[in-house]
């Protein structure tokens, strides 16, 4: 006799079934990738203040110093790899937990769409996932260089992975909107840049961001919102993503 758990539960709907598997089951790669960055936070929780700081200041990302070249930051490693380790650190337990809520929520069906469910099980998925995570770095990458444009001369230091985060974002609007459900199995095609969908999402999201930068501090206590990245990463994703997903199917 067959297990009864092992069965999917299926939600039934006008027009087809959703595979609740595919709602709660992550991509490895997704859980992956949000674990790493909570274990990140959780090791700055318990260690020496000292070390938080030297984290801090050698992870985050610094315009000033990224601009001073390789020799202030002794040498090209200390001058790139904040671009990416700055998407590893958070200045705070909400600002962890609101960043990986979207991570997940935008990453999931970005990784599935790719093709990177079960990367451990073939060549194709583990090639996918590459994917996956080279077009979430580059997205913080492309936000980070964006936010350097708006503060070239600040002594400020941008932590988080909003900008990879919104990155995923801007995928998910080219193909959100033609499907029937983000967790169904169909694969729809991707939307044209000047179609209406994309370009209401990407007037709300730009909008909705020079507002946060503007107004934002009123709300956060003071804290500064690098909606500069959140801008950047989105417009990277927007226009990237579909050569990512040309590649991905490459592989198969």
């Amino acid at each position: 006799m067959s297990d009864a758990s092992d069965k999917p539960y299926v939600l039934r709907r006008p027009g087809g079934e959703i595979d609740t598997r595919r709602v709660f089951n992550l991509p490895g790669v997704v859980l992956a990738t949000a674990g790493v960055t909570a274990l990140m936070f959780a090791l700055m929780v318990v260690a020496p203040a000292r070390a938080v700081w030297i984290i801090e200041n050698g992870a985050g990302f610094s315009p000033v110093r990224f601009l001073a070249g390789p020799q202030a930051n002794g040498g090209w490693l200390g001058l790139l790899s904040p671009l990416i380790g700055h998407m590893f650190v958070h200045a705070s337990l909400a600002h962890l937990l609101f960043n990986m809520l979207w991570f997940v929520a935008f990453g999931a069906p970005v990784a599935r769409r790719m093709g990177a469910e079960r990367a451990l099980q073939s060549f194709a998925a583990l090639s996918a996932a590459g994917l996956f995570l080279t077009f979430y770095f580059l997205s913080g990458i492309v936000g980070a260089l964006v936010f350097t444009l708006f503060h070239m001369t600040d002594i400020t230091l941008l932590v988080g992975a909003s900008g990879g985060v919104s990155g995923l974002l801007g995928a998910v609007v080219r193909f959100a909107f033609n499907r029937t459900s983000l967790f169904g199995p169909e694969a729809s095609s991707l939307s044209a840049l000047t179609s209406a969908s994309v370009l209401a999402w990407s007037g709300f999201v730009v909008f909705s961001n020079i507002a946060i930068g503007v107004f934002g501090a009123a709300f956060t206590g003071g804290a500064s919102i690098a909606w500069e990245a959140h801008i950047g990463g989105y417009l990277f994703g927007l226009f990237a993503y579909p050569v990512f997903e040309r590649l991905a199917r490459a592989f198969r």
